[in-house]
């Protein structure tokens, strides 16, 4: 009788352990699935955000600039200082989506 009792203990140990760990694999899954909606999400609004700038060729405005103009401009910095402002603007916007980094903007 008491064999039987200590074995129905241990299999009821084993399956309330069993839940326990699919309780947690189930809480592992909500996340990544969670976050992985996100990311697509996200992903779509990219997309979205593409179509906007499509229409806009900055080409054919640089090739309108006059040769000795062109020079000048490439001599004193202006294609890097352009690089820096674009770069600073994208990672101010991408910081900004960040949730809980809106500390001084």
């Amino acid at each position: 009788m008491l064999d039987w009792f200590a074995t129905t203990w241990n299999e009821f140990k084993t399956f309330l352990w069993s839940i326990v760990l699919s309780v947690q694999e189930m809480h592992k899954d909500l996340t990544i699935w969670m976050f992985d909606s996100f990311l697509n999400i996200s992903r779509l609004a990219l997309e979205g955000v593409d179509t906007y700038f499509s229409g806009l060729d900055v080409t054919s405005y640089t090739s309108s600039i006059p040769s000795e103009l062109g020079w000048f401009l490439n001599q004193i910095g202006v294609p890097q200082a352009l690089t820096m402002i674009v770069t600073s603007l994208t990672i101010r916007l991408v910081l900004q989506l960040i949730p809980f980094t809106r500390l001084g903007s």
